[in-house]
């Protein structure tokens, strides 16, 4: 299979800081209606649960204040149909002190010419070897 471009690696970089802003509209139009999420210390819930949540993240004043992205990758699943890209993640809300690092892998699958997420998943990540 050829290998994913850099320029839809970045578009779908893109699209995922957006999903980190936690906005609830933004979840709906992009996770596919029977999306599978899985994140620690919560489990796997649907795109409803997850749009639910948020809501209720958002009322509460919770926002991330710090997200960043390291060692990208993505590979084709179906040529120009679907992909899967991972990347480590070191991310903060924004009552911690500490930003956790977790390693993330979504699904994206093109549908009418729009990236749509079938699948994302977050681990823990282990440290990270001294440079």
């Amino acid at each position: 299979m050829d290998p994913v471009s850099n320029q839809i690696l970045c578009e779908l970089l893109t699209l995922e800081r957006t999903l980190w802003e936690n906005d609830a509209q933004v979840y709906n139009a992009t996770y596919m209606p029977d999306a599978v999420l899985i994140f620690p210390g919560v489990g796997r819930i649907d795109r409803d649960t997850a749009v639910a949540e948020i809501q209720k993240e958002n009322a509460t004043g919770r926002v991330w204040a710090e997200v960043r992205f390291e060692d990208a990758v993505a590979r084709w699943l179906a040529t120009d149909a679907a992909l899967i890209i991972s990347y480590r993640a070191t991310a903060r809300w924004n009552y911690e002190a500490v930003a956790p690092q977790v390693l993330c892998a979504t699904v994206y699958v093109r549908l009418q010419k729009a990236w749509r997420v079938a699948f994302h998943q977050q681990t823990p990540a282990p440290p990270q070897p001294p440079m």
